[in-house]
């Protein structure tokens, strides 16, 4: 089989290209945007923010000019948020917008620009839309309404996806198109590592990451504002690092593709080098820290920012060779990347799902785990929970079968949430707990793969 070089270099060929839309113009949406148009077979032709000022960034970051883009505002982004998600899929209309001059535009070689990421969905052109945003309401809209415009979407939005990732590869499978996690984030390159093992008949023990800051689950933007901006970092987005939510998040999104668990609630994080991956991460009875095998975890030490797995086989000259090869010495042996490039490996699994039409990554028809909000200091009667990265609360993962036996509040649902109870520090929060807005296109989505879930079960 044709790599995708190849494949690729056929399309050149034949004067075309894999088109995409990015949304989101952060640091990792520009990464992906410049690095696709470096790429010959692909082309970026339109991207959409919530800012149209990020134009300026565009041409800077492309060495273009404000005459290579078209800018087409619009305002139907915010409301598609909130809108009847049985009208959406009942297949009425995305929006009214004319697309003969963005079609004019993409003809002229040059790149729509948008603040209405809906526009996206329904511009003829598109192939495969990519979220970059990290806004689990937004990424939400994004790949509902993206996959309803008949776009495969590419996903670096974990945030979204352990929110309601199920249900949005359902609604793919359904209209034969790919919803996947983009390849170089932590879960994707893991799920290699975990494909590679499994397919050879090991015994997974542990998969994991390394986490390349320090965890402190009460940090908050104001903490972390000189830190940073130091690292080039959105304050909410450095806080999510810090205070140990993304691992959470990216580990149960690992957890939601392969089956693998947390050991516990909010996993061990232990300070480990490589060399001591094997000795920490095995079960308890071989001096280790697990319970139980088959599961997910990071580790604070030198591995940052890779990937790990530990593994076990049974078969003697096979243990004999890994020896050999200094993966162990065994009963457990390890697997390890010591890098992702997230937003520089997206274009691999465009092109899988382009050319394969395969996912990278992408849920298993549940939830496995679920990622829970816990208070990040006394919170008071009335007040508003400031969601993922803020000052209220941060996430511990947990099975989902445990957060949803205490009604758990998922932390994908916990921006703008109102308490109805005072809650002290590190105390978990549930459902009962807050005043929910349950109309909103994501609390819609994740009641119809709640309901999903439960009558699957129901019919086992």
């Amino acid at each position: 089989m044709l790599g995708f070089k190849e494949k690729l270099n056929g399309l050149v060929k034949q004067g075309k290209s894999i088109n995409v839309g990015v949304v989101g113009v952060g640091q990792m949406g520009l990464s992906i945007i410049s690095h696709l148009n470096s790429i010959k077979g692909f082309r970026v032709c339109a991207v959409a923010d919530k800012s149209m000022a990020k134009v300026d960034q565009i041409c800077s970051s492309l060495g273009l000019n404000r005459a290579d883009i078209f800018e087409a505002e619009n305002s139907y982004a915010g409301s598609v948020l909130n809108t009847n998600l049985k009208d959406i899929l009942a297949g009425n209309k995305i929006q009214d917008f004319s697309f003969k001059k963005t079609s004019d535009a993409i003809s002229a070689d040059k790149i729509v620009f948008t603040n209405d990421f809906t526009m996206l969905a329904e511009i003829p052109e598109i192939d495969v839309v990519v979220d970059a945003t990290g806004y689990t309401d937004i990424g939400a809209g994004v790949a509902l309404t993206a996959l309803l415009g008949n776009k495969d979407v590419a996903t670096l939005n974990v945030e979204t996806d352990i929110t309601v990732g199920p249900i949005l590869k359902k609604i793919a499978d359904e209209r034969k198109l790919v919803y996947t996690l983009a390849a170089g984030d932590e879960p994707a390159v893991l799920m290699e590592l975990f494909d590679f093992a499994d397919g050879l008949g090991f015994n997974i023990i542990c998969a994991g990451k390394g986490k390349n800051n320090p965890l402190d689950k009460h940090a908050n933007p104001a903490s972390l504002k000189e830190y940073a901006a130091k690292k080039g970092s959105s304050g909410k987005m450095m806080t999510s690092f810090v205070d140990g939510t993304k691992s959470m998040i990216e580990m149960a999104c690992l957890s939601n593709a392969t089956g693998l668990v947390p050991d516990c609630r909010g996993m061990h994080s232990p300070r480990a080098k490589i060399a001591e991956l094997l000795s920490v991460f095995c079960l308890k009875s071989g001096g280790g820290i697990l319970e139980k095998e088959g599961v997910v975890d990071f580790v604070i030490g030198d591995l940052a920012p890779g990937v790990f797995l530990v593994f076990s086989t049974q078969n003697k000259l096979t243990k004999e060779l890994l020896n050999y090869l200094l993966m162990g010495e065994g009963p457990n042996y390890l697997l390890y990347r010591p890098y992702h490039i997230p937003g520089v490996e997206t274009p691999l699994s465009i092109a899988r799902a382009y050319f394969e039409r395969k996912p990278w990554i992408v849920p298993r028809g549940r939830l496995v785990s679920e990622v829970i909000t816990v208070a990040k200091k006394s919170l008071k009667k009335g007040d508003m929970i400031d969601g993922i990265g803020g000052f209220s609360v941060y996430g511990l993962i947990d099975r989902y079968e445990a957060a949803a036996r205490e009604n758990l509040l998922p932390i994908g649902l916990s921006d703008s949430c109102v308490l109805k109870y005072d809650k002290a520090a590190d105390e978990p929060i549930s459902i009962d707990d807050v005043e929910y807005d349950s109309v909103t296109l994501l609390a819609q989505l994740r009641k119809l793969q709640d309901d999903t879930i439960q009558n699957a079960q129901t019919e086992v």
